[in-house]
């Protein structure tokens, strides 16, 4: 264990790089709340659900954020340009350890009129910031497509792949799969079993991911993957980013779709944030925005090879 007084030293410097980095680039610092009626509509993530009430004994159905990427959209939409917030998110039925805490700290930031490569330009130069401060030296960060990871690793072209063929790679690699699985499912197996693990401690940054892994992005001109990307140090997933999709009906088939897939894997579906969908016509396009675990971060800066070293009070000591 690594001692308790070095942590919160580290992550006091963590966090004030962050905000100087920001405001120095006009960034605004904002707020945003933990408690939501809506608090994620992802397939693979399991939200912590609560209930509101009222002193009349009136109850609502709430959960705590997974992202406060939907009340940071609905600032963007009502006209703040350059943003950010470092807060708590919660996801429930996380492992205990390693990169896992099922309450954990996120730096999330937004700028409109600009796209998702000029968000890895920020998001290098923040990460390089740190390491300086930190004494830590990496090569270029290295940039590849999704594309070209699957035809490297497992030879899939991924311009023309489709269920079946992912499905019969998966098989052919004795991976189970069964008649629930969608191509989403399919594609997240392989990435996590076949490419993933062979990231090395280099910073790379995977970029344009299929259609069906695009969530909240905007698609490429082609029409066949997002304007998503994802950074790896030491092996690790720091942050997720996107062009911002600013097309509120094509965000309406999304999450009636990510709706669909909730059900089917009997998960609680959430009502669809109807404001968040008034006001993303508002957004310049592009806009970008980037979600980065602090205390993943944290990991690398320290070379640290578990969540529990970074954080003060982590979930196995509070349920041992």
């Amino acid at each position: 264990m690594r001692e308790i007084h070095q942590i919160i030293k580290e992550r006091q410097i963590i966090n004030e790089t962050i905000r100087s980095f920001f405001r120095s680039r006009g960034y605004l610092e904002v707020e945003t709340p933990l408690v939501v009626r809506s608090p994620g509509m992802e397939p693979n993530l399991v939200p912590f659900e609560t209930v509101v009430i009222e002193p009349n004994g009136k109850r609502y159905s709430a959960g705590l954020i997974t992202s406060p990427e939907y009340s940071m959209k609905k600032l963007l939409g009502l006209g703040e340009e350059k943003i950010f917030t470092i807060t708590k998110v919660f996801r429930n039925e996380e492992e205990f350890g390693g990169r896992h805490n099922p309450e954990f700290s996120m730096l999330e930031w937004y700028q409109q009129g600009a796209d998702y490569q000029a968000c890895m330009n920020e998001t290098e130069a923040l990460v390089q910031e740190l390491a300086t401060i930190f004494g830590c030296t990496w090569p270029i960060f290295q940039r590849l497509r999704v594309q070209e990871l699957f035809l490297q690793k497992i030879g899939i072209d991924l311009d023309v792949a489709d269920y079946s063929l992912l499905k019969h790679t998966c098989e052919v690699n004795g991976m189970h799969t069964d008649e629930t699985d969608t191509e989403s499912d399919l594609f997240y197996r392989l990435f996590l079993e076949k490419i993933e693990p062979f990231f090395e401690k280099d910073p790379l940054f995977v970029y344009d991911y299929p259609k069906h892994q695009a969530a909240l992005s905007q698609m490429t001109s082609d029409g066949r993957y997002g304007q998503r990307f994802e950074l790896y140090l030491n092996g690790i997933e720091l942050c997720n980013g996107f062009t911002e999709l600013t097309d509120a009906e094509e965000q309406l088939q999304r999450f009636e779709e990510e709706a669909r897939e909730r059900k089917n894997l009997k998960k609680t579906v959430f009502p669809i944030d109807e404001t968040l969908l008034r006001l993303l016509p508002s957004l310049k396009n592009p806009s970008f925005g980037n979600a980065l675990g602090i205390d993943r971060l944290h990991m690398v800066l320290t070379n640290t090879s578990s969540i529990e070293d970074v954080l003060l009070f982590p979930i196995s000591q509070l349920y041992p």
